[in-house]
């Protein structure tokens, strides 16, 4: 006999086909379901792996349904363990590096996707479009720390109690305010050289460099690539070895202080803090630990003059995230970063810690130092550090020579020409065209 015999057995088969292929589409769809979850690798520095940025994360993660798998690694490790897993085809959907301008000299560019098309970078502001911009015009991450511009940070109520009522416009005056300032018992220049801070005076010296921008405006794209491609040699560039000059110049009539060579960051800090000092050459990282033991500070910041002009500060990018040219999940990487560079998240992201933002139609609120250093960006007198312009620029190298210069064993003609040899080896080293 068989099973579905008659009218009745007939709907009863129909019924059960029915059932069956309802139960096979539902297995289908939790199948795609499961395979369409999106995890999205991303891997940054244990360092900067701020709580505003975990909240990006928990925000994406919540609007998309996607996951953010982080992969956090000390600083020490990072980039030795980021090489390996990119040079083995199994590098992060997204990652991080030290800074977004200098990225392009210190990783292979290969690692990066060119994100200058994406519709965010429209909302970008001049100044913020000029510091995460590589040479060659494309755009691949946007800052997850603030970035700024290096020049002094000075204390109002010092300038104030010494009678210094204008911002000197020029060399001269500044060393008239630095004459002041000793007169009146404070150390009119705090540099720093000791346990690997030397970058706190090569901060100074980055920062008179950028004035070769002004001397030079319109010829600067030409001033560049001739250091790119060995046809202008740095102990030739006169703006350089006068900057250079100038910062001995302050040593020697004593402005600075004496004990520069066994000064550390966290000496720095006190004696800044304290109102022994009244000014010193940074930029605005250094205020989140001062203002947490010096509360009542009133800073402000000006680039040291050059010459007979102003001066112009030195900008920096700040740590920025990236997407990986060959991510697997490579749309949802770029989805996270329009994410992160929408107005909300980014108000949002810089609610907690004051400073300069990229967008232009961002509400940030300002700290103490970034609030002047705008007024730089908007009057046209801020670009980009040396670091982030020349590719075999040897920052390591040139911070350890800064000791020496600043000890008088060196000359800034010597010092220049020690980092055209440095720079020579880097640059044949990567096989650069014209060395």
């Amino acid at each position: 006999m068989g099973i579905f015999r008659g009218k009745r057995g007939f709907k009863l088969w129909i019924i059960m086909l029915l059932l069956l292929s309802a139960a096979c589409s539902n297995q289908s769809n939790d199948h795609r379901d499961a395979s369409q979850e999106v995890i999205l690798d991303f891997m940054v520095t244990t360092e900067n792996l701020s709580d505003r940025l975990k909240k990006v994360i928990e925000n994406y993660e919540a609007a998309t349904g996607n996951k953010v798998e982080i992969q956090s690694f000390p600083s020490t490790e990072y980039n030795n363990i980021l090489k390996t897993k990119m040079m083995s085809d199994d590098g992060p959907d997204l990652f991080v590096t030290d800074d977004i301008a200098m990225a392009q000299f210190a990783n292979p560019r290969t690692w990066f996707t060119d994100l200058s098309s994406e519709e965010w970078v429209t909302r970008l502001s001049p100044g913020g479009k000029q510091m995460i911009t590589w040479n060659d015009g494309q755009i691949t991450g946007l800052p997850i720390t603030n970035p700024g511009g290096f020049g002094l940070m000075y204390n109002k109520d010092i300038f104030e109690e010494v009678g210094i009522t204008e911002l000197p416009t020029t060399w001269e005056q500044f060393l008239d305010i630095c004459e002041t300032l000793k007169k009146a018992g404070y150390i009119p220049i705090n540099i720093q050289l000791a346990n690997g801070s030397e970058f706190g005076t090569t901060h100074l010296m980055h920062q008179l460099f950028a004035n070769v921008e002004l001397t030079r405006q319109d010829k600067i794209q030409a001033f560049y690539e001739g250091l790119n491609t060995n046809q202008i040699k740095l102990a030739d560039v006169s703006e350089y070895q006068q900057a250079l000059e100038q910062m001995v110049e302050l040593k020697e009539k004593g402005y600075t202080n004496d004990d520069f060579m066994s000064t550390s960051f966290d000496m720095t800090q006190e004696r800044f803090g304290s109102g022994k000092v009244a000014m010193h050459p940074c930029g605005d990282f250094v205020l989140p630990p001062m203002l947490a033991n010096y509360p009542d500070l009133r800073v402000g910041f000006l680039p040291a003059p050059f010459n007979d002009t102003p001066g112009a500060a030195a900008l920096y990018a700040g740590v920025g995230i990236s997407v990986n040219a060959k991510a697997d999940q490579k749309a949802a990487a770029l989805e996270f970063i329009s994410f992160f560079a929408s107005k909300a998240q980014q108000e949002q992201f810089m609610s907690t810690a004051p400073g300069t933002n990229v967008f232009a139609d961002v509400k940030a609120e300002h700290n103490m130092i970034s609030q002047d250093l705008q007024v730089y960006i908007d009057q046209g007198r801020a670009f980009m550090l040396l670091a982030g312009k020349m590719e075999p620029w040897p920052e390591m190298e040139a911070r350890k020579a800064m000791q020496e210069m600043m000890l008088g064993s060196k000359t800034p003609l010597q010092f220049l020409k020690e980092m055209d040899q440095k720079a020579s080896i880097i640059a044949k080293g990567k096989k650069l065209e014209g060395w």
